[in-house]
């Protein structure tokens, strides 16, 4: 039918619409059992699918269905028809006791893109029992300018953790627009949420971003000092190596590491820096030049 251009219809549509079931429109959509639809093959068996009556029973399985597999088959294929009752049906399963149900809202919402399931899914970060790392992971694939007009808000939550999720977040999606408040969390009273304001800044791609990672390498917390060296390497590249290398003496491991790798991303720029280093008595300090100088030597390219 494809093939020859015939027009979709209510009776070629017939036996699709009457005898097919969730399990095989997501066979269809997702080519799972290793067979091969389609762009357009998949389009016709989506608009053949999309029978108001079947519709209505899959709402309803979505909703509430005591074989949750069956319960979860009907929401997925609900995200993939992008339903525009699913949102309010996926926001009740999210309250589900079983873990299964509420991990595959929360995939249901995320196959959506919709501002209504951005709006569901960032709300989450604020609630306990739901894996943030995957709700973050889900929320990088939507539109940035949806995704981040929800996740401001929660920069400015009384919790350190909602914080920090959100400028991780935000770190994926596009935080050069948002320079301005992502730099006054260097001065968070979490170290974790500064070290993740630090990250953060160094994707804005933004050097006026500097300053604010400059005033971190002083940082209290060498979780900081060690987050705000690898933006300042991110953001400045070759620039970052005068106020970097300074901390090679650290009293904290991580921090030295952070700083060789640094070198080791530039090299050649940091061979002056590795030339003063080597003519001094810091026995760990001399350590790490010639470490940066072995692994770059060994890295592609260099």
């Amino acid at each position: 039918l494809i093939l020859s251009g015939t027009k979709l219809s209510a009776n070629i549509c017939a036996p699709f619409a009457g005898d097919s079931t969730p399990q095989q429109f997501l066979d269809v959509e997702t080519n799972r059992d290793s067979v091969f639809f389609n762009k357009n093959e998949q389009e016709a068996f989506r608009s053949c699918f999309k029978d108001p009556e079947k519709i209505k029973k899959i709402e309803k399985t979505a909703y509430k269905s005591f074989n949750k597999w069956r319960r979860i088959e009907a929401m997925l294929t609900l995200s993939y028809l992008d339903n525009k009752n699913a949102p309010a049906i996926f926001e009740i399963s999210l309250q589900s006791k079983d873990d299964d149900i509420r991990y595959f809202s929360v995939i249901a919402l995320g196959e959506m893109k919709s501002d209504s399931s951005a709006r569901i899914l960032v709300d989450l970060i604020r609630k306990d029992g739901f894996s943030r790392r995957k709700i973050v992971s889900v929320l990088e694939s939507f539109p940035p300018e949806v995704t981040a007009s929800y996740t401001i808000p929660l920069l400015k939550d009384n919790r350190p953790d909602v914080r920090f999720w959100a400028l991780k977040l935000l770190s994926r999606l596009d935080p050069g627009k948002y320079l301005s408040v992502i730099s006054m969390l260097v001065k968070d009273p979490s170290d974790e949420v500064r070290s993740a304001a630090c990250e953060c800044l160094g994707n804005t791609g933004k050097t006026g971003a500097a300053e604010a990672l400059y005033s971190s390498l002083k940082d209290d917390s060498w979780v900081v000092r060690s987050a705000a060296v690898k933006a300042l390497s991110n953001l400045l590249g070759n620039a970052c190596l005068p106020k970097v290398t300074k901390l090679i003496k650290d009293n904290s491991l991580s921090v030295i590491y952070s700083v060789k790798e640094a070198m080791v991303a530039h090299i050649e720029a940091a061979i002056p820096y590795i030339e003063r280093i080597m003519e001094t008595d810091d026995k760990m300090a001399k350590i790490m030049c010639v470490e940066a100088l072995e692994e770059a030597k060994r890295r592609p390219g260099k």
